[in-house]
């Protein structure tokens, strides 16, 4: 009888274990996509890769250049910019101090003094923000380092998001 009992239980333990294993879902893959109307279903697990925040920080460059051309201004005491495809994002430090807000002339000054240096630039976004620019020279430093910084990416779209609310 025991040896029954045995036979038995081998048996139906494997098959109840394997058949909890096709209860697994991946929340975080999304729905399943069908590419090529009926070919086969492929589950796009990495969506995140292709997402606007990824997009927006994946060539993140520290521009030494652009920051000796911003600095050159009268009214600027101090600059940090990073680039991002075609986006540059200018921290600046102003000579009056002001940290509400760059004044216009001053804006589309360094705007068209970024874009005569690096053609490629066809978007650019100022702050006098003290935040803004204690975060930037921070980035700065990161990238410069030459170290992967874990976060890094997300951290900047933040930042960027925070900082220029309406242009995002």
């Amino acid at each position: 009888m025991k040896r029954i009992n045995l036979s038995m239980l081998t048996l139906f333990v494997p098959a109840i274990l394997f058949a909890g294993c096709d209860t697994y879902t991946d929340e975080g893959a999304g729905n399943p996509q069908a590419y090529g109307g009926n070919g086969p279903r492929i589950q796009n697990v990495n969506e995140e890769y292709r997402s606007a925040s990824y997009n927006q920080t994946y060539r993140m460059k520290v521009e030494d250049d652009l920051e000796d051309q911003v600095v050159k201004l009268p009214d600027v005491q101090s600059a940090a910019v990073i680039s991002v495809q075609r986006q540059a994002y200018v921290a600046v430090v102003l000579e009056d101090g002001n940290t509400d807000s760059v004044p216009d002339d001053v804006y589309d000054e360094i705007t068209s003094q970024i874009k005569a240096a690096d053609g490629s630039i066809s978007e650019v976004y100022v702050s006098s923000n003290a935040d803004f620019v204690v975060e930037m020279t921070d980035y700065r430093e990161q990238l410069q380092s030459g170290r992967p910084i874990p976060g890094l990416a997300e951290d900047f779209n933040g930042t960027i998001e925070r900082t220029f609310p309406a242009n995002r």
